[in-house]
């Protein structure tokens, strides 16, 4: 014998089915790092690739002159010891460390460099309001032409400057800590296949290619996203263990907000939504009539 179901308990279950949808539909990155405990945790690949560069900067002062503070006064950009990170991003995402602080003004700069590593070119400045609490701080190139894209392959490099005095431009004013970054291309199967993934998948391939600020970005996002998750602090905790910045591994993201991801699945999460809410809008049609 078959069993009729009420149809106002089909509309219940077809409800809640829709519900849950909408939430994975909206929060990805949140259904993303439900998934991290099956991502490899193994360390970052840091390639052998080293540049000259200064990632942390404290320096000593003359009295009256210094305006850092806190239990760890430096200036440190998130950079592995090679001083290098690798990306494949046209506009990739800087971090950085500023401790407590009474500066005037923070400033990020990018300099193309030429073959010898000796000439630079200023391509982009950026003044920043400083932020008095200590904490970790982030910005991405802008993509609305004032910056061409980084070459592939091209040697870049980037600084951040804490100004405890504009009207002062000498050492004894400015703290400045630079290192570089350089953009390198994926095999195509690789390329094609990563936007299909998700967030904690593309999480393992960033880590396994060694491409560092791609890593550290979509972390952060993760973190972003998923506030009170353990797993994503501790791996991001690791992470700058692993590359000599324990000091500041547990220090807080400043600004960070959930991003929402574009991907090529969401074409068919809007599909999978529309087939459902027919089917809500029929069993409705159907619930009236009778």
């Amino acid at each position: 014998m078959q069993i009729r179901l009420p149809i106002k308990y089909i509309w219940g279950k077809q409800w809640k089915l829709l519900a849950f949808s909408l939430v994975l539909s909206s929060f990805p990155l949140i259904a993303d790092a439900q998934t991290l405990s099956q991502t490899s945790l193994k360390q970052v690949k840091i390639p052998k690739l080293d540049r000259p560069g200064r990632r942390e900067s404290g320096g000593t002062r003359r009295p009256g002159e210094i305006c850092i503070s806190g239990k760890v006064p430096v200036l440190a950009l998130l950079l592995p010891k090679t001083n290098v990170g690798l990306t494949t991003a046209a506009y990739p995402r800087f971090f950085w460390y500023a401790p407590n602080n009474k500066a005037q003004q923070v400033r990020f700069s990018l300099y193309k460099m030429d073959r010898q590593l000796r000439r630079r070119t200023l391509i982009y400045r950026r003044n920043f309001q400083p932020i008095p609490q200590g904490g970790i701080s982030s910005f991405s190139l802008p993509k609305d032409g004032r910056v061409a894209p980084l070459a592939i392959k091209g040697n870049y490099l980037w600084s951040v400057s804490i100004i405890c005095n504009l009207q002062d431009t000498s050492p004894n004013s400015v703290i400045t800590s630079y290192g570089w970054v350089q953009r390198v291309q994926l095999n195509r199967n690789l390329a094609n296949k990563l936007p299909k993934l998700s967030q904690s998948d593309r999480l393992s391939i960033y880590s396994r290619e060694g491409l560092w600020f791609d890593f550290l970005a979509t972390l952060a996002d993760l973190r972003a996203c998923n506030i009170r998750n353990q797993k994503l602090s501790t791996r991001w905790q690791k992470t700058l263990t692993q590359v000599g910045l324990k000091s500041i591994s547990q220090k807080k993201l400043l600004g960070l907000r959930c991003p929402q991801r574009k991907s090529s699945s969401s074409n068919s999460q809007t599909e999978t939504v529309k087939n459902l809410t027919d089917r809500l809008r029929f069993l409705r049609d159907i619930q009236n009539q009778n």
